[in-house]
């Protein structure tokens, strides 16, 4: 007990203003800042945590989302995956390419509504060969059993509506279409069964856009291990995962939305968004896991996973 209010105390109210900055936003950032008031002993209030809480900015629809939706690979019948490195100064990602945009599905837990499973089981789970953590979720806030067992916002896998049913309203939406077109922004669920999406998660911002960089300054959620996702004119899938938390040394704090937006134009995307990220940030290629998880357990459990499934 000396111990944990001694550390509280510390980290939320002690000398170092810059760590209680940070510890706040890797929480924060992850969509799990709920947890700070317990762990300050109720000692933060709400408002001070709001002030760090990530501001998600809701673009418009542009005519360039509309016109990348109706784009048609399904005739793509090139196998390839590559994984290779991309390094900055502070951050290292792993980044995969996948030729053929229709092999990626969402995987959902299979305890839904109580407790999420791992990236590597879901992945197993689905049969897939690869894949990397998915969209916003919340834990069994009344069992405190297990974390990521309930996915929010709109989900469905390989077209059933497995979560958002009843949302009237837009909801930060990413989507892969019928034939194989990522789909990133505000949508309803009535737009995306228009637009033939079987398979869409929530999380957000959009990073890239027509090709273009839609992140202001460095996006102001700070730097953590994050996970994306972008696509080529050519339909190729991007999928990169950074580290982050200092877990690999002191060049190792994060990488900023910025700089997400910057890794998905140098590979070439043309749209891109940001999926959950901190301590959930994970990809499995080949049944192995290609990234260091910031969490010290190793692999968090998650509500969804975005898979890429055999070729056909």
């Amino acid at each position: 007990m000396y111990i944990y209010v001694s550390t509280s105390v510390l980290l939320f109210h002690g000398p170092f203003p810059t760590l209680t900055h940070y510890v706040i936003e890797i929480f924060t950032t992850s969509m799990h800042g709920y947890l700070l008031r317990p762990m300050s002993m109720y000692t933060l209030s709400q408002a001070e945590i709001d002030q760090y809480a990530p501001k998600l900015v809701i673009a418009p629809i542009t005519a360039a989302d509309r016109m990348h939706a109706q784009a048609n690979y399904s005739n793509i019948h090139n196998s390839s995956i590559t994984v290779s490195t991309y390094t900055q100064p502070m951050f290292t990602a792993n980044v995969m390419l996948i030729r053929n945009p229709t092999r990626l599905t969402v995987a959902v837990t299979k305890f839904n509504g109580s407790v999420g499973q791992t990236v590597s089981e879901l992945v197993a789970q689905a049969h897939g060969v690869a894949g990397v953590n998915g969209g916003a979720f919340k834990d069994n806030a009344q069992t405190w059993q297990g974390t990521g067992g309930i996915p929010l916002g709109i989900t469905i896998t390989n077209g059933q509506v497995v979560n958002g049913s009843n949302l009237g309203s837009s909801y930060p939406t990413i989507g892969l279409t019928q034939n194989g077109a990522l789909i990133v922004g505000p949508y309803n669920l009535e737009q995306l069964q228009s637009l033939h999406v079987d398979q869409a998660l929530s999380f957000g911002p959009v990073l890239v856009e027509g090709g273009n960089d839609m992140i202001q300054g460095d996006g102001g959620w700070g730097y953590a291990p994050r996970t994306a996702i972008g696509q080529r004119s050519d339909g190729t899938i991007i999928l990169a995962v950074t580290d982050g938390r200092y877990i690999h040394g002191p060049n190792n704090m994060g990488a900023s939305l910025q700089d997400m937006a910057q890794l998905m134009l140098h590979y070439g995307a043309v749209v891109a968004a940001n999926l959950d990220g901190g301590s959930s940030t994970t990809m499995v290629n080949n049944g192995q896991l290609v990234n260091q998880p910031s969490d010290p357990l190793g692999e968090r459990e998650v509500a969804t996973a975005l898979v890429v499934q055999p070729e056909k």
